[in-house]
């Protein structure tokens, strides 16, 4: 019953202030709690005012603050922007077994630089329908240590593989269910839930991927091949 009248006694005391300040309940106000230079501001819809809020960073304030698109939908970190793809052109002669098939492919995925975010899936395209297996690796830092050079044997780097942002994945490619029109094979990932953050020196967005054929290789000849990595973004 006392924490029912006190709560009715600050409405009260509220309802007062604002009226003794000339502040209707049909108009946008802003106010300001005494002695402290704090300020409120509200939002009229229809007859009823709401507080207004800014979603704001805690350190950069408010030239950082989440938005509304005029959709209505609140735009927050994490938000998917869609997949990023590299592509390559391997050599125009046979890739043997351990090679790498395009060289270091550098994707920007991150939202800013030393960024982080996650993986969810993987696409690799063959555009001359290699139909092999392949090993790929991703790295959240520049792998300069590794050998990864279009149709040069794969070398790795126990530096650099402290940087793998999982380990290494095989991959086959496969044609469509149905191939027509289409000659291109496709190896894909999907379900993933793997964390990155970039770590270059200089921060940057960047993953970096290498891909090696498992055996020879002789359809992506001069053929371009594809990557492409997806998933949400800090």
């Amino acid at each position: 019953m006392i924490a029912w009248l006190k709560g009715i006694a600050w409405r009260l005391l509220f309802a007062a202030l604002l009226v003794g300040t000339g502040i209707a309940a049909a108009n946008n106000y802003l106010a300001t709690v005494p002695g402290t230079g704090t300020t409120f501001g509200s939002v009229v819809i229809s007859t009823v005012n709401y507080a207004a809020m800014l979603i704001c960073d805690a350190t950069v304030g408010e030239t950082n603050c989440a938005a509304v698109d005029s959709t209505g939908t609140l735009k927050m970190a994490g938000f998917d922007s869609g997949p990023v793809t590299a592509t390559a052109t391997p050599n125009g002669s046979s890739h043997a077994a351990g090679s790498s098939v395009g060289g270091l492919f550098t994707l920007a995925v991150a939202r800013t630089n030393g960024g982080s975010g996650q993986i969810s899936g993987v696409i690799f395209n063959s555009l001359g329908g290699s139909t092999g297996q392949y090993v790929l690796r991703i790295w959240q830092k520049n792998p300069v240590n590794t050998t990864c050079t279009d149709q040069t044997a794969f070398v790795s780097s126990n530096v650099d593989d402290a940087f793998l942002i999982t380990g290494p994945q095989t991959i086959t490619a496969l044609a469509p269910a149905v191939t027509t029109g289409d000659s291109k094979t496709y190896a894909v990932l999907t379900g993933l839930n793997w964390d990155y953050k970039n770590a270059d020196t200089s921060p940057g967005q960047n993953l970096y991927a290498c891909v090696i054929t498992v055996l020879t290789d002789t359809a992506d000849e001069s053929n371009l091949v594809r990557l492409t990595l997806a998933g949400p973004q800090n």
